[in-house]
């Protein structure tokens, strides 16, 4: 659910870019619109609300020692509007954010362009007019991870590093013949899980993390797997077989997913991290997501996620 906060969108303090030189007297190209404050009638993502609760607690336990720590060392871009930092008035029940710039500048417009502009935000513009959408609803962590069915076709041991396997992966992807496009994942799975035992399997892969070079290889996807308590013993979450690769693994009891394209911002890669936290393997073997002590099931179209063996077991 969105939170609520006030926003102090600040402007340019004149109207002129030379305040004062056609009137003799800055005063009067003072911007009467330089602050406008949106009391707790603006909002932003769980993710944004967390963070900023995190970085005032973090303000509020530190020591002169570790240096000083500011609020403002927090901020984000807010989509067409422009960039905010955390104000130090703020507090875990009341956050406030300030508009330190804005996305563009626009000295030295036209009129024509800005009546142009104008004109659109009311509606006109001839021809082609679109009516306006409704804000999205904000969509919880666990529907914005992309969790797809994948197989895994051929493993090999990475060139410079002994704990880590390069695995091609049909996730589902079709390249421009309509052929299939492998991803290639590099795993950390060396030693733990034989390589001949992973080809073939019917697996779960995180598709929309930002692509990461692993020791020289770039790796396009993650495999998800449960391990023990040392994490030495370590199993692919297994996928029925007659899903096919590409397919949207859903959540028991949540709405259908709805992915990000790709989780690269710091608040969309933290959304991961929640998630990610989340998930363990039930004393059935279901792969589930736990909130808020409810547990729900991760799904396909021919049934439950499970482990092999592990019971009660970290999912990452």
């Amino acid at each position: 659910t969105a939170v609520p906060c006030t926003v102090n969108q600040y402007d340019r303090l004149f109207t002129t870019e030379e305040p004062g030189k056609e009137s003799g007297d800055y005063l009067t190209d003072l911007n009467p619109d330089s602050l406008q404050v949106l009391d707790k009638s603006a909002f932003v993502e769980p993710s944004v609300a967390l963070d900023a609760k995190a970085k005032l607690e973090e303000i509020g336990t530190s020591s002169t020692s570790s240096g000083t720590l500011y609020p403002s060392s927090l901020a984000y871009q807010f989509e067409r509007s422009g960039y905010f930092a955390l104000d130090k008035d703020s507090s875990a029940d009341d956050l406030v954010f300030n508009r330190v710039t804005t996305l563009r500048d626009t000295w030295g417009v036209t009129d024509k362009k800005q009546n142009a502009q104008q004109q659109r935000s009311r509606g006109g513009g001839g021809r082609g007019q679109k009516q306006q959408s409704k804000p999205q609803e904000p969509v919880e962590d666990a529907r914005r991870v992309a969790l797809r069915a994948a197989t895994i076709l051929s493993v090999l041991p990475h060139p410079e590093a002994d704990s880590l396997l390069v695995c091609e992966v049909d996730c589902g992807d079709k390249g421009d013949d309509g052929g299939t496009q492998p991803r290639t994942v590099v795993a950390g799975l060396a030693g733990k899980i034989p390589a001949e035992d992973l080809v073939g399997q019917k697996v779960v892969t995180v598709t929309n993390l930002k692509p990461a070079k692993m020791r020289g290889i770039m790796s396009t996807a993650m495999l998800l797997a449960a391990s023990d308590e040392s994490d030495e013993k370590v199993e692919l979450l297994k996928v029925p077989e007659s899903v096919p690769n590409g397919e949207l693994l859903q959540f028991e009891g949540k709405e259908p997913s709805q992915p990000d394209e790709m989780l690269k911002s710091k608040g969309a890669l933290k959304a991961w991290e929640r998630v990610k936290a989340c998930l363990q393997s039930s004393k059935d073997g279901d792969a589930i997501y736990v909130s808020a002590e409810e547990a729900f099931r991760m799904t396909s179209s021919a049934g439950p996620i499970k482990t092999e063996t592990l019971r009660e077991a970290v999912i990452q």
